[in-house]
């Protein structure tokens, strides 16, 4: 970003708007010259074969028309592309840069003052009055530094902002200037075809099929069979195409696959082409078009299992999961994102999306086809050299790759929504009790308490250490519950009966620490290392790094502990054999959890 930059939306879209006008009114007189050339060349009286060139020529001047409105029609998307891309926020980048560098400035100030006033307190210990005033002193400058960090997090959203705009709009009207060469080269062409007093339309120009192709890229409602509504007027059903047009280049973009979109025409054609009355055709298909943006709308759900690739091959379930990333927002997300970037994710995904509906299943088949293959088998089904397809070596797909990364992240934003899903549903009692009442309330037993908690009870020094906020209630152990499939939903609960998310607003280390996180795998097995466990080693990389901070044990001071051999130290997972000291106190929380909803039920 440069100080001279300066993106004012108001402005742009009024720009756009005015663009669009200008553009409908263009479309509409070439539908009044089209139909004036059809009148023409149709007349019976005129017949010659100096009135055939014409017909010739006049049909090529049809193409061309026909073009200019496809063009018209995709550039009319882009406006509006760029319209809901600007945001609503004026930004001014040298307001922004000073604002990043007044803070920044303060900042280093106030944290100086703090020190220098710390280092007075050490020094004149002895006189207790002075040195607890200058420790309040450095307290309060502290807390300047503090307010300055967030004035310059807010001036860094900014330029973000900035950046994000500038990426999604990068690539506006591109596609079009192909059609727009070709339309430019036709009327050359034609242009020439008129010598000594006839037309000789050239037969051989290669504008001639070029340009049907690119027309037909860019009229998608022939492409994929958009039906006109019931009873709406020629403008009506202008805009409609318009719409519908913007949308479908929308999916392309983001990389939805033919038969995906072709289930997006088909739910239109049902849902409002014969259904919706003309005055609110154009209301329902704004909220439909929104809805193919939000995951695990009925409408993104149709179009999802329209797109048959899990099972099929590894590379086009990873085309489909890129997809989804882009839908979502995961494409900007990485290892460095924050706890606000992945909840802002979480939005994508419908409120209303059940931790046991089918999708998260079919998510979960995409991504065992992408990242992981079987071991190879002879012609009777054994596998070659036995001993290594045992341990699981031939796993050829693993997560790896930004691809990997991203959708490895996308664990947390998963399981993040499911649990405010729960939560959201029931306005009384504690995460456990809501989650029960929605077991009871569910009828099935496609769930289960009894898979092992110990990777979600990451203690220090064999255990006597937990993270802060660690529930000693209930024997101190945090249990996990497992929905959909009894396993790809998964809920830690603490003693307090409260979910452990990492993304919840106000996480505490042991919710960070011990977390819950949505599995890909259908079992525990060897998949669920291969998708969900080994991405979290911290050898990997993946980890959202806000995570592997709350990992490290601090001092009351914040300082960083050092274990026996000098290095930080870590919350952990207990060792198998160290969890009999557990035994007795999971199996009773486990129990519990299990009459609860068992009771819940019979009543």
């Amino acid at each position: 970003m440069s100080a001279s930059f300066y993106l004012d939306p108001a402005e742009i879209k009024a720009q756009c708007r005015e663009a669009i006008d200008n553009l409908n009114e263009v479309s509409s007189k070439t539908i009044n010259v089209e139909h004036k050339l059809d009148e023409f060349i149709n007349s019976n009286e005129l017949e010659s074969k100096a009135f055939d060139a014409l017909k010739q020529q006049i049909a090529d001047y049809k193409t061309v028309l026909q073009s200019v409105r496809s063009l018209i029609k995709y550039n009319i998307g882009e406006y509006k592309t760029l319209m809901s891309s600007v945001g609503d926020k004026v930004l001014d980048g040298d307001k922004i840069l000073k604002g990043q560098e007044y803070a920044r400035n303060s900042i280093k100030a106030y944290e100086d003052r703090a020190k220098r006033c710390r280092e007075n307190a050490v020094t004149c210990a002895v006189i207790t009055p002075f040195a607890e005033s200058q420790n309040q002193i450095a307290g309060h400058y502290d807390h300047l530094a503090n307010n300055h960090r967030m004035m310059l997090k807010y001036w860094e959203e900014k330029e973000q902002a900035y950046y994000d705009i500038e990426n999604a709009t990068k690539d506006l009207f591109s596609t079009g200037d192909s059609t727009a060469e070709q339309i430019n080269a036709a009327l050359s062409d034609l242009g020439k075809s008129f010598r000594a007093g006839a037309f000789h339309p050239n037969l051989e120009a290669s504008w001639r099929a070029k340009l049907k192709e690119e027309a037909k890229e860019l009229d998608v409602i022939v492409l994929y069979g958009i039906k006109r509504p019931i009873s709406i007027n020629e403008e009506t059903w202008e805009k409609y195409q318009g719409e519908v047009t913007t949308n479908v280049l929308l999916l392309e973009k983001q990389g939805w696959a033919v038969d995906g979109i072709k289930a997006y025409a088909k739910y239109i054609n049902k849902n409002i082409a014969g259904k919706i009355p003309s005055g609110n055709v154009l209301v329902e298909i704004d909220k439909c078009n929104k809805q193919t943006q939000l995951v695990g709308s009925e409408v993104f759900k149709k179009m999802w299992y329209a797109w048959k690739a899990e099972g099929l091959s590894a590379s086009e379930s990873k085309k489909k999961l890129k997809m989804l990333m882009k839908v979502t927002g995961m494409d900007g997300i990485d290892e460095n994102s924050s706890d606000d970037d992945l909840r802002r994710i979480a939005n994508k995904i419908n409120p209303n999306l059940e931790p046991d509906d089918k999708f998260w299943g079919s998510l979960a088949g995409t991504v065992e086809t992408a990242y992981y293959s079987p071991p190879k088998t002879n012609f009777y089904g054994v596998a070659f050299e036995v001993d290594k397809a045992a341990k699981g070596i031939y796993s050829q797909n693993e997560m790896t790759g930004t691809l990997g990364k991203r959708v490895h992240l996308f664990r947390y934003v998963i399981s993040y929504q499911q649990a405010e899903y729960i939560r959201n549903k029931y306005t009384a009692g504690t995460d456990e009790e809501k989650l029960i009442r929605y077991l009871k309330e569910k009828g099935h037993d496609d769930w289960t308490a009894d898979e092992s908690a110990r990777l979600h009870l990451k203690s220090y020094n064999n255990g006597e250490i937990f993270p802060d906020g660690h529930s000693y209630a209930n024997g101190g152990v945090n249990i996990k519950v497992v929905t959909n499939g009894k396993f790809h939903s998964e809920f830690i609960i603490n003693g307090d009966g409260k979910f452990l998310t990492l993304l919840d607003k106000d996480a505490t280390q042991d919710a960070k620490v011990n977390c819950s996180s949505f599995n890909y795998a259908r079992r525990n097995d060897y998949i669920h290392q291969v998708l969900d466990v080994n991405p979290a080693d911290p050898r990997c990389k993946y980890e959202p790094q806000f995570r592997e901070e709350a990992k490290n044990v601090l001092d009351k001071n914040g300082n960083r502990v050092k274990d026996d051999g000098g290095h930080d130290a870590i919350y952990k997972a207990p060792e198998f054999e160290e969890m009999r000291k557990y035994a007795k106190e999971v199996k009773t929380r486990q129990a519990k959890f299990r009459n609860e909803v068992f009771a819940c039920i019979k009543q």
